[in-house]
C-alpha cells in the first residue's frame, strides 16, 4: 500500500467515521427523545384521564358502589379511549375487570380479566401509579381511583403504544444529510488526491534521483521544492549531502590520480634503474681496462656490448608493457586466423610439450595480431612456471559458440589462492619472483582493446585455467 493511497484513504476513513459518529449522535438523540415525548404524552393522558373519573366521581357523591361502577363508567371510559386514542379499562379494588374501551376484536381486546398480584398491591398499598413497560409493544400503567375518604374505588388501567415524534426520527435526518455527506466525500477524494500528490510528486522525483546517478548532473543543478516544509527540508539536506559527497569524490579521484601517478613513476623508475645498472658497471670497468691497457680489452668490449644489447631489449620490454597497460600508440587492427596464430605460440613452447586442441574450420578475429600473439605467449609462459621445480603439462583449447571464440589456457600447477585469484589482474602484482608484474595486466589491456574479456579460475594444488573469449568474424562476411 503506497504512501499516496494511504493519505487518501486517512482522509476518506476520516469523513466516514464522521458519518457513523454523526448517524450514531443523530440514533441515540432520536430514542432519547422519542422515550421522553412518549413519557410525557402519557402522563399527559394520564393526568386528562384522571381529572375526568375524579369530576364525574365527584358529580356521583364522592362513591359509588362496586356493583355500579360498570353502569357508571362503560360510557365514560370509551369516550375517553376515543379522544385520547388509547385502551382505558377500569378494574375493581379487587383488581377484576369492570368495563373496557377495547371491544371484541380490537387489538387490545385480550385485556386481562384480572390484574396481577404484584401489580394490584403496588397500585393500592404500595407507590399508587405503577407503570408496566413491553406489554404487547406499548406500556401500561394502573393508578388507584379514590373515594372522598381516600379508599380504593377502582383502579384506572391504560394501555398506551408509543408513537414516533417527528422531532426524534433519526432515519429521515440522516437521509437529509446524506446528499451532504455524498458532496463531502466527492470534496475529500479531490483534496485527498491533490494533497497525496502533493506529497508523494517530490518523495518520487528524491527517490528517482537517488536511483539514478544524480552526480552525473552536473554542478548548479540540484532537485528544486518550492515549499519550505519538511520536504522542502528534506531536498535541501539532499541537495547539500551530494554537494558534500561530489566534493569528496572529486578530492578522492585527485589523490587516487596523483597516487597512480607517484606509484607509476616509482615502478618505472626501478624497472629502467636495474637495466642501467649493469650498464653504468660494464662502462667503468670497460673504461679502466682501456686506461690499464688490458690484454683482454677486446674480449670485455664483445661482452660488455652483448650485455648492452641484452638490457637495451629489457629496457625496450619495459617500454612496450607500460605503454600496452595504458593502451598507448595504435593497434594495427586486422582480421586474424586464431588457430593460425595458437599454433604459432604453442610452436614456440614445443620443447615444452604444449598441447593445443582446435576445431575443424577457420575461425577469425579481429585484433592486433602481434599484442594478441604476446598475450597468449604470456599466458602459456605464466602456465608452464605454474609450478616451479617440477613439469608442468599446459593445455591450449579453442572453441567456438554464439558467435564467440574461447580460447583456454589450462595447467596442472600449484594453482593461486583466492586472495591472490582476485589481485593477480593488478599492475605491479605478480606471485613469481621476478618479473615486473606487469603480465596479466598487459594481457587483460590486450584482450580487451580487441572487444573480449580474460576470465580466470583456480584451485590449489589442481592448477589454473585462464580463459579469453573474443568476439568472432564470419569468415564469408568479407
Amino acid at each position: 500500500m503506497g504512501l499516496r493511497f494511504r493519505i487518501f484513504l486517512g482522509m476518506m476513513a476520516v469523513v466516514l467515521c464522521a458519518l457513523v459518529a454523526t448517524g450514531y449522535v443523530a440514533y441515540r438523540y432520536g430514542v432519547d427523545a422519542e422515550a421522553t415525548y412518549n413519557a410525557q404524552r402519557l402522563l399527559r393522558k394520564e393526568a386528562a384521564l384522571q381529572r375526568s373519573l375524579s369530576y364525574m366521581l365527584e358529580r356521583m357523591g364522592g362513591s359509588v358502589g362496586q356493583d355500579s361502577l360498570a353502569l357508571v363508567f362503560t360510557d365514560r371510559i370509551c369516550e375517553l379511549a376515543d379522544v385520547h386514542s388509547l385502551t382505558f379499562s377500569l378494574y375493581d379494588s379487587q383488581g377484576r375487570l369492570v368495563t373496557t374501551s377495547a371491544g371484541p376484536g380490537s387489538p387490545d381486546s385480550t385485556v386481562a380479566l384480572s390484574l396481577d398480584a404484584r401489580v394490584l398491591e403496588s397500585a393500592t398499598q404500595g407507590e399508587g401509579r405503577t407503570e408496566i413497560p413491553n406489554v404487547r409493544g406499548g406500556t401500561e400503567v394502573v393508578w388507584p381511583l379514590r373515594t372522598g375518604g381516600g379508599e380504593v374505588l377502582a383502579l384506572g388501567h391504560v394501555h398506551y403504544d408509543p408513537r414516533l415524534a417527528e422531532e426524534a426520527d433519526w432515519k429521515a435526518f440522516l437521509l437529509r444529510l446524506a446528499p451532504v455527506y455524498a458532496l463531502l466525500f466527492l470534496l475529500v477524494g479531490v483534496l485527498g488526491f491533490s494533497l497525496s500528490n502533493s506529497i508523494v510528486g517530490p518523495l518520487r522525483r528524491l527517490s528517482s534521483d537517488m536511483q539514478s546517478n544524480p552526480l552525473q548532473r552536473g554542478q548548479g543543478k540540484t532537485l528544486t521544492y518550492r515549499w519550505k516544509d519538511e520536504i522542502g527540508s528534506l531536498v535541501t539536506s539532499y541537495n547539500a549531502l551530494l554537494a558534500q559527497l561530489e566534493e569528496s569524490m572529486n578530492a578522492r579521484a585527485s589523490l587516487e590520480r596523483e597516487g597512480a601517478w607517484r606509484e607509476m613513476a616509482q615502478q618505472v623508475a626501478h624497472e629502467i634503474k636495474n637495466p642501467l645498472t649493469p650498464l653504468k658497471l660494464g662502462a667503468q670497468h670497460l673504461d679502466r681496462a682501456w686506461r690499464d691497457g688490458a690484454p683482454d680489452f677486446e674480449a670485455r668490449l664483445k661482452r660488455y656490448t652483448q650485455t648492452t644489447t641484452q638490457q637495451i631489449d629489457a629496457l625496450s620490454n619495459i617500454a612496450e608493457g607500460f605503454a600496452l597497460l595504458a593502451t598507448d600508440g595504435k593497434a594495427e587492427m586486422s582480421r586474424i586466423g586464431l588457430p593460425q596464430l595458437l599454433q604459432d605460440v604453442v610452436y614456440l613452447h614445443e620443447s615444452s610439450g604444449v598441447q593445443l586442441e582446435l576445431p575443424s574450420g577457420e575461425v577469425e578475429v579481429f585484433a592486433d595480431r602481434t599484442r594478441l600473439m604476446r598475450a597468449f605467449n604470456n599466458l602459456v609462459q605464466n602456465a608452464l612456471e605454474s609450478a616451479p621445480g617440477r613439469d608442468v603439462d599446459v593445455k591450449v583449447r579453442l572453441t567456438c559458440a554464439g558467435g564467440q571464440a574461447t580460447v583456454e589456457v589450462l595447467d596442472n600447477g600449484e594453482g593461486i589462492e583466492e586472495a591472490r585469484l582476485e589481485r593477480i589482474f593488478e599492475p605491479k602484482f605478480t606471485t613469481k619472483t621476478h618479473g615486473l608484474g606487469l603480465g596479466l595486466a598487459m594481457v587483460r589491456a590486450i584482450v580487451k582493446g580487441a572487444g573480449g574479456r580474460l576470465d580466470v579460475s583456480s584451485e590449489l594444488g589442481k592448477g589454473s585455467a585462464f580463459v579469453v573469449v573474443l568476439p568472432q568474424v564470419d569468415p564469408t562476411n568479407g
